[in-house]
């Protein structure tokens, strides 16, 4: 395949991924009788000797005829010796069976990025199956190849937190760009939701949409003063799972390169045109960038299965979700933004009320517009049936963003395997 051969030639700019397990959290479990106020004593011990939980599980055991028992799993940073001898030996003296850090009970899961160093390993791999689109001029044409490459380098190159490189576009780029961002505001008018619309008018005022090209570079900028997120110039596909693992880190892997001249209506890939008139006006609203993130998160040590329903639910909401706006059902998904086919089946498409738990096992199609559209009756609706849906899925660890270490944290031991990347 051509691309992939591309991109092997920029194995120059790759990073390894290195597992890793959380060595700054120790465990303790402890079993005792089930009484009013046990789980309190227990975390009085904690109190004590000021020392921060991160995680706390508390199980029934089996009932005797002597009682009910609990085992309480509570995980803690890491302190130094003194002070954990002496919480330990305060538990031991206080309750019969206390286990400590049993690493037989750490779980493995999937790699993922914990930092913005593990982030470089983002775009090693990429994805994009060019036999279902090989009569495509974007596939056929040699200069447009030559062109898509020599981009394509530059944005590989680029490291989360450095300046997004600069391309200097042509001048059938420009006219490209103008040709199919006319077409498309003049139809985002009668499609899209307010929320959309009101951060398009926001960002075209700020860095003129309307008359060139934007730079990422100057997104970049426009979307840390508005939501903190930040750009990762990329050469193309991403695996699902590299894609929604940046958006943990409130990073939006975003290509530069723009479609063929020649089919302005349609590219078979995401182009620039996708990324800024479809997903940054989302990525510049606040909620949605919660939202985003959050799936994100969620996505980061998630198994391959519930990785691939992480990302259909992202299809039907961020790519291509609608909801109700004064009576009216409204897309705000970039699919249906950046789209001139999509745009022009949206008033006419089926719809259907939005349900991750039936929806996340739904097939979708890439290469033609949507069927059916799923729409909840708000924007909030859709977040919390989200945020419903992500506390089901069933892993071992819980994960937050540090905003100013700048890092996904677990509040539990864990390890990392590099299956199913």
């Amino acid at each position: 395949m051509y691309l992939n051969s591309i991109f092997k030639s920029l194995s120059r700019f790759s990073y390894v991924k290195k597992n890793f397990s959380y060595e700054n959290l120790q465990d303790v479990e402890i079993i005792t009788r089930d009484y009013w106020g046990s789980l309190r004593n227990i975390l009085k011990s904690f109190s004590n000797h000021k020392i921060n939980l991160t995680d706390i599980e508390p199980l029934k055991l089996s009932r005797t005829h002597k009682g009910q028992n609990i085992v309480v799993k509570l995980t803690f940073e890491k302190v130094e010796d003194k002070k954990y001898n002496e919480l330990i030996y305060d538990l031991q003296q206080r309750y019969d069976q206390v286990l400590i850090n049993n690493d037989m009970s750490v779980p493995s899961v999937p790699w993922y990025p914990r930092t913005d160093e593990d982030l470089k390993t983002i775009g090693t791999i990429m994805e994009v199956n060019e036999e279902n689109n090989s009569d495509h001029p974007q596939f056929k044409d040699t200069e447009y190849r030559k062109r898509r490459e020599e981009i394509a380098k530059l944005s590989q190159a680029h490291l989360v937190g450095e300046p997004v490189p600069y391309i200097n576009y042509t001048e059938q780029e420009e006219q490209t760009w103008k040709k199919i961002y006319t077409i498309l505001r003049e139809k985002v008018n009668h499609v899209m939701s307010q929320r959309y619309l009101n951060n398009l008018v926001k960002i075209e005022n700020a860095l003129g949409f309307k008359y060139k090209i934007p730079q990422l570079r100057d997104i970049d900028a426009y979307l840390r003063a508005e939501t903190g997120f930040r750009i990762k110039a990329t050469h193309g596909i991403l695996s699902q799972r590299e894609f929604l693992n940046a958006l943990g880190h409130r990073v939006f892997c975003c290509t530069q390169y723009i479609r063929h001249h020649s089919t302005p209506e349609y590219t078979p890939e995401p182009d620039i045109v996708h990324e800024l008139v479809g997903h940054v006006p989302l990525f510049a609203d606040k909620e949605v960038a919660d939202l985003s993130q959050e799936i994100g998160i969620l996505s980061c040590g998630a198994k391959k299965q519930d990785l691939s329903r992480l990302g259909t639910l992202y299809w039907f909401t961020l790519e291509f979700g609608a909801y109700k706006e004064n009576g009216l059902i409204k897309g705000y998904g970039a699919g249906i933004a950046s789209s001139i086919g999509e745009c022009d089946h949206f008033p006419k498409a089926k719809y259907e009320k939005f349900d991750p738990f039936i929806h996340a096992d739904r097939s979708y199609p890439i290469q033609t517009v949507q069927p059916t559209y799923m729409y909840t009756e708000s924007f909030d609706e859709a977040m919390q049936s989200l945020i419903i849906f992500g506390k089901s899925l069933q892993k071992p660890f819980g994960l937050y963003y540090d905003f100013i270490d700048k890092e996904l944290k677990s509040t539990r031991r864990i390890k990392t395997h590099l299956n199913d990347q």
